[in-house]
C-alpha cells in the first residue's frame, strides 16, 4: 500500500482529540440561529447549531483539533463569516445590518487575525487592479484625486499579512491555484500537473480549505481546453478520472474524497452514463468508506427499486416516534417538502386528498420539512394530519443528501421493510402503487 503516511495524516490531520472555543457577538441579531460548517472531504459539514442571546452573543465548541476554515452563517445560509483557524481559540465581534452582516473584527486567534488581514489586503488589490483604472480614466493626470490614487495605489503595493502562519500561507498557496485562469492549452497542462502534486501529496489541509472541490473540477477542465464536442469531452474526462483516481488511490480517504467531489461538479443530467462505472468501483470497495462517499453511494443507489432508504433519527419524538423506521405501514411515503416552494404548496392539497385512502389502507405519510423559520412551518402543517417533522435547517436537514434530494417536492414511496418502490415529483405518479 504506497502512501501510507499519508494516510495516517490524513486520518487524523483535521480532527484529533482536542476542542477549542469560537466566541462572538452581532449586533442587531438577538436570540438569532448560527449554522456552524467545518470542511473534511468535497463539502461542508455542519457541526453544530448555535443561538445568539438577547445580545447578539454566542460561543461554541469545535468539538475536536481543527486546521482549517470554519464557515458561520445564518439558517438562510445568504450570510456568513469565515473563519481561519489553526485550532485555535477565536473571538469576533460583526453586526447585521441592511440584512448582512458586516463590520467583522477577529480580536483573538492568531491564524484568525491573521486571515482577516489578508481578505482586506486582497480587496484593496482588487480594487487596485480592476476599480481605480476606470476611475483614473475620468481624471486628469494633474488632477489632485488623480495623485490621491496614485498615493493610495503606492500604499497598497507596500502592504502584506504581517505573520508567516503555516497554515494561513498554506491557504493563499490553494486559494491562489483555485484561482488560476487557463485558458489556453499550454498554461492548462502546466495548471493541471500543479493541482495533481496537491492532490497527491497534501495532507487533510487540503480538505479543510474548502477548495477540494474548486481543484478537482479545474483538474478536469484543464483537459477539455479546445475541446468541440460533448463526445469528445466525455471521452477526455472519462480517461482523465480512470488517471486521476489511480494516482490518488480509490481505498485511501483522499481518493474517496476526489470521488465524492468528481460526482460533486459533474451534472448527474448531463454525465450519468459516464459517472455509472465509478458509482459501481465505489460500491465494491471493501476498505472503510468516508462518510461523505456513504452518503453519495446512498443517494445514487436510491434510484433503483428495491433499495433500502436510510433511517432518519428525529432530534425529538414526533407522535411517539423516534425515527423513520419506527413508523411501522405497510407502505410509506417520505415527503420531501418546505412551506417557502410554491410547487410544494400547490402540490398539498393533492397530497391531502390522497392521503385519506393511503391511511385507511394501513399507509402513512412522513412529511420532511426543509423550512428554516418556525412560523412559515407551523402556519403551513396546521391542516396536515400525517406526520411531519422537521428540523429547520433548510439543505442541511438530516436525509436530504442521503436520499439524493436536489429539489422539493421529491417523494419516496417505500414498503414495509423500507425498500423504495418508487421515487417521485407527484403524489399523482404513486396513485397505481
Amino acid at each position: 500500500m504506497k502512501k501510507m503516511f499519508l494516510i495516517a495524516v490524513m486520518a487524523c490531520g483535521v480532527f484529533s482529540k482536542a476542542q477549542f472555543k469560537i466566541s462572538g457577538e452581532i449586533k442587531n441579531f438577538s436570540e438569532q440561529v448560527l449554522l456552524v460548517r467545518v470542511f473534511e472531504g468535497a463539502n461542508d459539514k455542519l457541526i453544530n447549531k448555535v443561538i445568539t442571546d438577547k445580545n447578539g452573543k454566542f460561543s461554541v465548541n469545535i468539538p475536536e483539533a481543527y486546521h482549517g476554515m470554519i464557515n458561520i452563517s445564518d439558517r438562510s445560509k445568504q450570510n456568513n463569516i469565515d473563519i481561519l483557524s489553526a485550532n485555535e481559540e477565536v473571538v469576533f465581534q460583526s453586526e447585521f445590518s441592511n440584512q448582512i452582516f458586516t463590520n467583522t473584527k477577529v480580536t483573538k486567534g492568531k491564524t484568525a487575525m491573521a486571515y482577516q488581514e489578508y481578505q482586506s489586503f486582497e480587496s484593496y488589490k482588487d480594487l487596485k487592479a480592476n476599480v481605480f483604472p476606470i476611475i483614473k480614466a475620468l481624471y486628469d493626470t494633474k488632477e489632485e484625486f488623480y495623485n490621491a490614487i496614485l498615493k493610495e495605489e503606492k500604499r497598497i503595493d507596500g502592504l502584506s499579512t504581517k505573520d508567516n502562519l503555516p497554515l494561513l500561507q498554506y491557504y493563499i498557496t490553494i486559494y491562489d491555484l483555485a484561482n488560476v485562469n487557463f485558458d489556453s492549452p499550454a498554461v492548462a497542462e502546466v495548471h493541471q500537473q500543479n493541482i495533481l502534486k496537491h492532490l497527491m501529496n497534501d495532507n487533510a489541509n487540503l480538505e479543510s480549505t474548502g477548495l477540494l472541490s474548486k481543484l478537482v473540477m479545474d483538474y478536469l477542465r484543464t483537459s477539455i481546453v479546445g475541446a468541440t464536442s460533448q463526445q469528445q469531452i466525455n471521452t477526455t474526462i472519462k480517461g482523465e478520472i480512470d488517471a486521476l483516481l489511480d494516482k490518488v488511490e480509490l481505498d485511501t480517504p483522499r481518493g474517496q474524497n476526489v470521488l465524492s467531489a468528481i460526482f460533486n461538479v459533474l451534472p448527474a443530467a448531463q454525465f450519468g452514463e459516464l459517472l455509472a462505472p465509478y458509482y459501481d468501483k465505489a460500491n465494491a470497495l471493501t476498505c472503510e468508506l468516508t462518510d461523505e462517499l456513504k452518503t453519495n453511494l446512498s443517494a445514487h443507489n436510491l434510484k433503483n427499486p428495491g433499495a433500502v432508504v436510510p433511517n432518519i433519527q428525529f432530534d425529538q419524538a414526533v407522535k411517539g416516534y423516534k425515527s423513520l423506521y419506527d413508523i411501522q405501514s405497510d407502505k410509506k411515503i417520505i415527503l420531501f417538502w418546505a412551506s417557502w416552494c410554491p410547487a410544494c404548496m400547490n402540490e398539498m392539497p393533492f397530497v391531502k386528498e390522497f392521503y385519506n385512502n393511503f391511511k385507511k389502507e394501513g399507509g402513512e405519510i412522513i412529511a420532511i420539512s426543509l423550512d428554516f423559520e418556525e412560523e412559515g412551518y407551523k402556519n403551513a402543517i396546521k391542516d396536515f394530519d400525517w406526520i411531519n417533522y422537521t428540523e429547520l435547517l433548510q439543505w442541511d436537514t438530516q436525509g436530504v443528501e442521503a436520499f439524493g434530494v436536489t429539489s422539493t417536492p421529491t417523494l419516496f414511496l417505500v414498503d414495509k421493510d423500507n425498500k423504495l418502490i418508487k421515487k417521485a415529483h407527484h403524489i399523482s405518479e404513486l396513485i397505481d402503487y
